[in-house]
């Protein structure tokens, strides 16, 4: 006996109570009550006037409808098993819209570019690094006060009638005395 021969016949055996279409008949009898459930959300919808999903739901359960005769078709022997035919439509679609898959090449010069810009990338500041530029700030803050602060002083210091001249009228202020 040939492989071919074997191939080509219809099993001889059958499991108890699995006729041949009765799968694809328990699938169709699931379709349809998934479309009449479906059916009646979009009339719910539509009553509650939800337009855009009752016409989701009509087109949801037009197709559950239509699934389901194939099924019921599958399962009289007038065509082929259902699932086959959804993963070939399936299969098409995907060559329709398939891109295929294009390896990036880089020249050592942009490999070199790119990752001396992944190491010339600083990591964002911890908390350390914050708390250092904090007091560094406080530090300038201080500093120009105390600067702003000597600069009044000396302008009040430098003032006619100021407080630089001693009770005598004269002041000591870069004078030398005589005195050796």
């Amino acid at each position: 006996m040939s492989d071919e021969k074997t191939q080509n016949q219809s099993p001889v055996y059958t499991f108890l109570g699995n006729a041949p279409g009765d799968e694809f008949r328990e699938i169709a009898r699931i379709h349809h009550k998934e479309a009449k459930e479906l059916l009646e959300r979009a009339r719910a919808a539509q009553a509650e006037d939800r337009q855009h999903e009752a016409k989701l739901l009509m087109d949801l359960s037009a197709a559950r409808k239509q699934r389901a005769e194939e099924f019921d078709r599958a399962a009289r022997g007038e065509g082929g098993d259902p699932i086959v035919t959804e993963i070939l439509d399936w299969q098409q679609d995907m060559r329709k819209t398939h891109t295929p898959h294009m390896m990036e090449f880089l020249t050592k010069e942009e490999l070199a570019a790119a990752e001396l810009a992944r190491l010339a990338a600083l990591p964002p500041p911890g908390f350390i690094v914050r708390a250092l530029d904090w007091i560094a700030l406080k530090k300038e803050q201080c500093k120009r006060r105390m600067l702003t602060a000597c600069f009044s002083f000396l302008q009040a210091f430098n003032r006619p009638g100021g407080n630089r001249q001693d009770g005598g009228g004269t002041s000591r202020v870069g004078t030398r005395s005589g005195r050796g």
